[in-house]
């Protein structure tokens, strides 16, 4: 064989269709890689704790995932050009799968930089409920995305540039028509290749040599929770989610009455002086700061490179204050986890669930039995993540937002009116309400894209502060107005105000609070200097603990069923359960456990190991804690498939 046959043969070869689709799958690959890398890039600060070697592990193992996703996106295009007729080679199909392979590639690698952006937010990645959310949440705003596309516009720029790569690379590897193709061997050859890639296929897919898909339970025995980001890719994050109902397995379950609050009597931090105080309802005032953690408020965090927060620090010194933790990532999570005890423990949002229609017991349906005057306060528009919905259906009869205010001169053109005059609108709003009354007020000006008053000024030691910070600074000269102006009303004596947040912040700056433990920090706090001791209690209190607490602070005695638990009681145990990138986790105040539900994941001491630097599964063993949580997990399914989340429910069944 002289050497032109040889070319001519390794010529055929190289232009070969199995070949040139050889070359559009490894640039697929390759972009679904880089792509997925960014979002570690642009997210350094919740990686604290990655050392450079664990994430170039990361990255090149990841890309067994990302070459499951991109084998079953370029699925039409692998059939093609295995495919063993001539026809391959006409133009208009050759188009066709041209512009099939551009557009399904770029979306993918969409999804990958659309991850950059909201996990700085949500600090998870997207999954299949994202699609639900930009159906039916109004979070995600055409508004909110043109700030973002303005804000980061190099994010755009570096996305067209993948985008132009994809294109040149379908324009290098079109099918070039040779008579040499007719012959039988390239029909035979052809055959082969489709049998090969469809056999390749199908294992890219599966879980090693077992006989199961490739989920995340596979990601999880080479990296923790925290790092699942740098390891999975968005599309395949979102192709192994699913919209399934929770499973009610009735491994552990046994109904009981754990969450059934038969006596909320308090027995602790109540000043001995007003226990015997006047028989007249006391009211309460809950204030849900948006988006503020820990790691942002002096009094929890001296450490923190700026003092953003010196009028929350002051108020919390004179308060009883817990170790808050959030049930959730998202404001339209806390909702109901605040105001009625049900934590987010789904990969959909509650309220969006296919649970969203059950009846559940919440601390202010109580309070309006008892004569209260229950309204619910935020300054967003009327209907924004039905949230006037969801207040109603929990006990708040009055809804007073962006209509109620009237005066669009407030507005910031985004989300609502600012904290500064709506705070100043509800403390002269609660002067005109008949006592006893019970009132949450819902912040938002701590949010993206972080928008403060023209005519705010911030102080001299501000022009270091980020965006966000700003707002921080300026929510708290919000709250500092606002508690100036009630305390010359009426009822400003005899009202105890409760101080919590959303969930916690999405900028970090210390290794402490940038993992899944930390980003759950929020405040948790109650003012009331008449009857309440000021004092700092290490224990935990989630956002779900705030109704039998309220109730039991209030003397309202009444029984109700909530998720969590009486602080106000020293008999309650104290515990936190949060939900994050499909992993449960469950604290009882000195360990923390990670776990699918099934199978278990981690154990750390977080007191003594804020990093979550040493996993300690395999070197100690907590079965009862896991336990507590599969039975936390097995009466959370039940009874949302039950829909056995009311007290009158459980005493129907109970009585049957």
């Amino acid at each position: 064989m002289n050497y032109k046959t040889r070319k001519n043969q390794r010529e055929e070869w190289l232009t070969s269709p199995p070949i040139l689709l050889v070359y559009r799958l490894m640039a697929s690959l390759f972009a679904l890689s880089l792509s997925r890398s960014l979002l570690y890039l642009f997210n350094l600060q919740f990686f604290h704790q990655t050392t450079m070697g664990e994430v170039l592990f990361l990255f090149f193992y990841g890309m067994r995932f990302d070459w499951a996703v991109t084998v079953v996106l370029n699925l039409p295009v692998i059939l093609y050009y295995c495919f063993p007729s001539r026809k391959i080679f006409s133009r208009f199909p050759q188009r066709l799968f041209d512009f099939i392979y551009v557009i399904t590639n770029a979306a993918a690698i969409l999804l990958n930089f659309i991850d950059i952006v909201t996990f700085h937010f949500f600090g998870r990645h997207l999954s299949i409920d994202f699609l639900k959310l930009l159906r039916v949440s109004d979070e995600i705003s055409w508004g909110t995305v043109g700030q973002v596309l303005f804000d980061q516009w190099y994010l755009l720029v570096i996305y067209i540039l993948f985008v132009l790569v994809i294109n040149v690379v379908a324009r290098n590897t079109k099918l070039r028509a040779d008579e040499k193709h007719i012959i039988k061997r390239w029909q035979s050859r052809q055959v082969i290749a489709m049998v090969l890639m469809l056999v390749f296929s199908l294992f890219s897919w599966r879980n090693e040599l077992r006989n199961r898909q490739i989920d995340r339970e596979l990601a999880l025995r080479y990296t923790s929770p925290q790092n699942l980001p740098i390891l999975l890719n968005t599309p395949f994050c979102i192709m192994s989610s699913h919209e399934d109902k929770i499973v009610d397995r009735h491994q552990f379950y046994e109904p009981n009455d754990k969450f059934i609050h038969k006596d909320l009597t308090a027995n602790r931090f109540i000043v001995a002086d007003s226990l015997n105080a006047d028989s007249m309802p006391s009211n309460v005032v809950i204030i849900v700061m948006k988006g503020i953690g820990q790691e942002m408020i002096g009094y929890y965090n001296p450490e923190h490179r700026f003092q953003l927060t010196p009028f929350l620090d002051s108020l919390l010194a004179q308060s009883l204050t817990f170790n808050g933790r959030s049930n959730s990532r998202r404001s339209i999570e806390a909702l109901p986890a605040l105001l009625a005890g049900i934590p987010s423990l789904m990969d959909d949002d509650f309220c969006n669930s296919d649970y969203a229609q059950n009846d559940f017991d919440a601390f202010a349906q109580y309070l309006q039995k008892h004569g209260y005057n229950t309204i619910f306060m935020h300054g967003g528009s009327n209907g924004v993540m039905g949230f006037d919905r969801f207040s109603r259906r929990a006990g708040f009869k009055n809804y007073f937002g962006r209509i109620e205010y009237g005066d669009d001169d407030d507005y910031d053109g985004q989300w609502g009116i600012y904290d500064g005059p709506f705070l100043q609108y509800a403390a002269h709003a609660l002067n005109r309400i008949h006592e006893p009354f019970a009132t949450t007020i819902y912040m938002l000006s701590s949010r993206y894209p972080y928008k403060v008053p023209n005519d705010f000024v911030f102080p001299e030691e501000s022009y270091y502060w980020t965006g966000y910070e700003k707002t921080v600074n300026y929510a708290d000269c919000a709250l500092r107005d606002f508690f100036q102006t009630a305390s010359q009303m009426p009822w400003f004596a005899s009202t105890m105000f409760v101080i919590t947040s959303d969930f916690s912040n999405s900028e970090h700056f210390q290794p402490e609070y940038s993992n899944i433990w930390g980003m759950y920090a929020i405040p948790f706090a109650f003012y009331w200097p008449q009857r309440l001791k000021a004092q700092q209690c290490d224990e935990i209190a989630q956002q779900i603990d705030l109704g039998p607490s309220i109730l039991s602070a209030l003397k309202v005695n009444d029984t109700l069923f909530c998720f969590g638990r009486n602080l106000f009681d020293t008999i309650s145990q104290q515990a936190f359960v949060s939900y994050f990138n499909q992993i449960y986790q469950y604290n009882n105040g000195e360990y923390l456990v990670q776990s699918d539900g099934q199978q278990p994941y981690g154990i750390y001491k977080p007191h003594l190991d804020p990093l979550l630097r040493d996993n300690l599964f395999g070197r100690l063993q907590c079965p009862d804690i896991f336990d507590e949580l599969y039975r936390y997990l097995e009466e959370y399914n039940s009874r949302m498939i039950d829909n056995n989340l009311k007290m009158s429910q459980f005493t129907y069944e109970t009585q049957k």
